[in-house]
């Protein structure tokens, strides 16, 4: 029968059961129609597996795909593949709305007389396309981003036997920390870092743990490297930022160094000279020290980089006495005009520190798609545009009217050219002037493959059929080539891509998801500072603030823009989302007289922007720093036409403000410019979802000293100066109520509900978060929850189950004025200080949760098992539950129609086993009971009926996730659980155990190791 609408059902209650059945039939009949002839993988109900690679990015982490029913519903890490070992990030996990897009062209297409796109056969289109090539093939260009190894060269034969141009563009592409290899070790690679056997790490702006070369892998690592069980004694390895804002990494690290942006190459040889020194005359590189290092004393970088003289000579001994100390290299927001001297520089240091052959692998050169993408040959292809010399251009996975930098004038250049054709999947500003669109499949039904760096070979292969009449990008390109009369492969792609394997066993290949071995380092390798030039760079414009374009971590480059998901997932440190904004520090913002959502002009040589200042206390003062990916002007999501205004840009895009220059190696360049800054008087409030970042002590992100841990300190906690003592912060061992917790549940468990042998609970270690937001972006995707946009975002309506607080320990008695209007609360970070925390929050699953007993309707319960469980159908939203929730992790569902939360046909993506929630519901973390239950049933399939759920059986999916392992999940009276045991731990607490609701959630305090030096 219809389902009927719960309102109608109130004002039917008194009309009968017939006029209740007579309203519930109005509504369409759906039905439910069997397989004809069944396909002998797929079992209805029953998920299907598919081992492939992510291209969110250029790392290339393994993924497997679960199918239902035929259609991808959700990615998981491959465990099998090196680099992320079964983990992945927000971009990787929201990836598989691509396949879903409303933005999706659905066919090939041309543009009419009327500039509007008309569907065209495809047989038409290559021939049209074909045609122009054949008749000025050294006009024709082809432009893209990286499609992968075997897709690249098969690309690069169509353009060899075409007598065509050709250029990579990636935005994020490494050349400059390529050019620095070859100039330092002879090799044009790209090094491997390992940080897992790290003691002592620098990270020289690298962002490491968010955007740095391989944030998923490294998060890892890190975490390995300083895990407090396996390091107790001296806390394991220490992180020391380098950067002139307190980002995700520099909020992880146990030291801040608030560095003069541009000067990382000084500051990492002036180390190296102090490491040198510290080694003494007897050391391999003494020789150093009158050579390549000769000019950087601690003092004279001291006065170029504002980091203390004595701070650089400390810190430059307690490298040389570390026994694995590694430095990471510049990253995309610090690269400069100097980037390649830069990198060399702490390629150097690493050398020094006898960290190349251990923990950094200089590998041989790999032929692939990355290796490819030279920034210099982009320009020089616009050049030829501008000039009338391309007569067809051809563009592939890649958006260059969006993402290259406004002073190099491509959208301008575009227009001289006479026939664009875009292979793109989706729609973007680059298909939206192209003259013929032949769009391409989206990655999870395409064939191909990743190379990302010597060692490592990944899959690619569809889950399923092409939702629409697309064809794969190279196919397209070898149909054009042929058509036009050039030599190129014979067969499709696909027979390409298996070719290419021929030298492995294929089968066991898409088994495993790819071919993995250790990275081969190079033959050829020497090391040579003596060319090592790492000048401070100079900064176009006359403005007083440095502009930092730094790199978003959900939305990358502007290709995460299109995914409402990504949108919706605050950034780790502001916690804007839908928006762009620009960080300035507190004293900017008192000299500007701005506060936030004051809307700033930032002007530099190459051009201007509006954006709403974000101020704060982590930047340094003369820098003004923008996040990359917003700005767009098409896309339902990426630009405003979800709010009914399409073509209205969402946001900013910080590469307007961007000359486009290059570096030495001709590498793009992003810390280009000084920019001046103004007030317009204009106010709007930025969209946030935490307002304050002081937690004014209560227990929800709590620290414990490594002396407490062992033993050698009788407090552990807060200390907030001035006033107030320290806070001896919460120990289990020290409240008598949750001493008594496991005894008073049993007895609930006896005299109220079935005893069950299972108490789910759930560990979050906050040593180990990062405040990525991977676990939120899962929770998304695995529980159907709808993204909501901007407009309610800014009415503080989310859905989401799982949140990530961030709280800076110090800072108590300043309330602000935060007590009105919802607006942000003032900063309590400090430059050069470091004491946050990212406390994950979702439901705790209270033993004794407030929200039950206050429900008129009994919607949500406690079932046997321990989970606080809720009854959509008998909630009626009174919300009462959420008002008397101390933890504000319950929702209410303002959303009445379906297609407002998944334009069609995003619906198809949506997860079977968990309900679709309607309007009028509150909902909230369910501790992804559908993976419990399938794990039950796994379990009585397997061992009989009576079998018991495996520790370790059910994995929660932001527990899956999680690139740092830092939660755990299982069965909390299982003492020999792993969750039971991380429960036990003396760093555990629960979130305002003062209010006795008996949490199954328990918290591992961070602990305070202290600075490096």
């Amino acid at each position: 029968m219809p389902e009927i609408a719960r309102r109608d059902f109130l004002k039917l209650v008194g009309v009968g059961a017939s006029g209740a059945a007579a309203a519930g039939c109005a509504e369409k009949v759906e039905q439910l129609i069997p397989y004809v002839v069944q396909p002998e993988e797929i079992t209805p109900g029953n998920a299907v597996y598919y081992a492939s690679s992510c291209t969110e990015c250029s790392v290339g982490c393994g993924i497997v795909v679960k199918t239902r029913e035929g259609r991808p519903i959700k990615l998981e890490g491959n465990p099998e593949n090196p680099i992320n070992k079964g983990k992945l990030c927000s971009k990787a996990q929201a990836s598989v709305g691509r396949t879903y897009s409303p933005d999706r062209h659905k066919g090939p297409m041309k543009r009419d007389a009327n500039g509007a796109l008309q569907p065209i056969a495809w047989a038409d289109a290559i021939a049209e396309v074909a045609a122009a090539v054949r008749a000025n093939p050294a006009g024709t260009a082809v432009l893209g981003g990286d499609p992968g190894a075997t897709a690249g060269d098969v690309i690069a034969q169509i353009v060899a036997a075409l007598g065509a141009k050709s250029a990579t563009y990636m935005p994020f592409s490494g050349e400059s920390l390529r050019e620095a290899t070859r100039l330092v070790f002879g090799v044009a690679s790209e090094p491997i870092f390992d940080l897992s056997g790290a003691d002592l790490i620098v990270d020289f702006g690298a962002e490491s743990l968010e955007s740095g070369p391989s944030p998923v892998e490294h998060q890892r690592q890190w975490a390995e490297a300083r895990d407090i069980d396996a390091h107790s004694h001296d806390g394991g390895a220490r992180l020391v930022y380098v950067g002139s804002r307190l980002s995700l990494t520099a909020s992880s690290s146990d030291q801040w160094l608030a560095a003069r942006p541009g000067s990382e190459g000084i500051l990492a040889l002036a180390l190296a000279r102090a490491v040198v020194a510290a080694q003494g005359a007897e050391s391999p590189n003494a020789a150093l020290a009158s050579g390549a290092l000769a000019g950087f004393d601690a003092d004279s970088a001291a006065a170029a980089t504002d980091v203390p003289a004595e701070t650089i000579t400390k810190l430059g001994g307690a490298l040389a006495k570390a026994k694995s100390a590694v430095a990471l290299p510049p990253g995309v927001a610090v690269t400069s005009r100097k980037a390649v001297g830069a990198n060399a520089a702490v390629l150097v240091l690493n050398q020094v520190l006898g960290a190349v052959g251990r923990s950094v692998t200089v590998p041989a050169e790999v032929a692939n798609a990355k290796s490819r993408a030279k920034y210099r040959d982009v320009i020089a292809l616009v050049e030829q545009m501008k000039a009338g010399a391309i007569s067809v251009l051809i563009v592939h996975d890649s958006n260059p009217v969006y993402s290259l930098p406004k002073g190099v004038g491509f959208a301008d250049a575009l227009a001289k050219v006479p026939l664009v054709v875009s292979l793109a999947t989706a729609a973007d500003e680059t298909s939206a002037k192209a003259h013929l669109v032949l769009p391409n499949h989206a990655p999870l039904e395409s064939w191909g493959d990743v190379r990302p760096h010597s060692g490592v070979r990944g899959v690619m292969q569809p889950a399923f059929s092409p939702l629409y009449d697309t064809k794969a990008a190279a196919d397209t390109l070898l149909e054009i080539a042929r058509a036009a009369g050039a030599a190129v492969p014979t067969g499709t792609f696909q027979s390409l891509v298996n070719a290419a394997w021929a030298d492995t066993d294929s089968r066991a290949a898409l088994q495993r998801g790819g071919v993995f071995e250790a990275a081969t380092p190079a033959a050829n390798a020497v090391f040579d500072a003596s060319k090592v030039d790492a000048a401070a760079p100079e900064l176009a414009g006359g403005g007083d603030m440095t502009v930092l374009a730094f790199p978003h971590i959900a939305l990358g480059d502007g290709r995460g823009a299109s995914l409402g998901l990504l949108q919706e997932i605050p950034d780790a440190v502001t916690h804007v989302l839908w928006e762009s904004w620009a960080e300035i520090s507190l004293a900017a913002a008192a000299r500007l007289g701005v506060e936030n959502g004051d809307i700033l002009k930032v002007a530099t040589a190459a051009g201007e922007i509006e954006v709403a200042a974000f101020v704060r206390g982590g930047i340094r003062d003369d820098v003004i720093a923008i996040p990359t990916g917003q700005g767009h002007t098409v896309g339902l999501f990426a630009s405003k036409e979800n709010d009914g205004l399409p073509g209205t840009p969402r946001g900013v895009n910080v590469a307007d403000l961007l000359a486009g220059t290059t570096d030495e190696a001709g590498g793009q360049a992003w810390l280009t410019e000084k920019a001046s800054v103004s007030n317009t008087g204009r106010h709007r409030r930025l969209p946030m979802l935490q307002f304050s970042d002081n937690k004014r002590g209560r227990q929800l992100g709590e620290v414990m000293t490594l002396a407490a841990l062992n033993g050698h300190d009788e407090h552990h906690g807060d200390d907030h100066h001035g006033s107030h003592e320290i806070i001896k912060e919460y120990d289990p061992a020290d409240d008598a109520a949750d001493a008594e917790y496991a005894a008073t549940f049993q007895a609930r468990g006896e005299k109220s509900v079935k005893e069950s042998p299972y108490r789910w609970g759930m560990t979050v270690d906050l040593d180990k978060c990062t405040g990525c937001s991977a676990c939120i972006t899962a929770c998304y995707v695995e529980n159907n929850i709808p993204v909501v946009g901007e407009a309610e975002i800014r009415m503080v309506r989310p859905m989401t189950w799982l949140r990530i607080d961030r709280w800076i320990g110090d800072g108590f008695t300043d309330f602000g004025n935060e007590m009105g209007r919802i607006q942000i609360a003032p900063s309590t970070e400090k430059l050069g200080e470091v004491d946050v925390r990212n406390a994950p929050i979702m439901c705790q699953q209270c033993g004794a949760a407030p929200c039950e007993p206050v429900c008129p309707v009994i919607a949500t319960y406690h079932n046997e098992e321990g989970l606080n469980g809720m009854i959509y159908n008998r909630c009626i939203g009174t919300r009462y539950c959420a008002n008397n929730c101390p933890y504000k992790v319950r929702r209410f569902n303002y959303y009445d129609n379906q297609i407002t939360k998944w334009p069609t046909p995003m619906e198809l993506g949506l997860n079977p086993d968990v309900t679709v929630r309607g309007q009028g519901v509150m909902e909230k973390c369910t501790f992804c009971v559908q993976r419990i239950q399938g794990a039950r049933q796994e379990a009585k399939n397997a061992r009989g009926v009576d079998a018991q759920i495996a520790d370790g059986a059910v994995q929660t999916a932001c527990q899956q996730t999680c690139p740092s392992n830092a939660i755990a999940f299982g069965n909390l009276r299982d003492d020999a659980s792993a969750v039971s045991q991380k429960a036990d731990s003396k760093r555990g607490y629960h979130a305002l155990h003062v209010l006795n609701t008996r949490p199954a959630v328990t918290y591992l305090s961070k602990v305070v190791r202290g600075p490096a030096v």
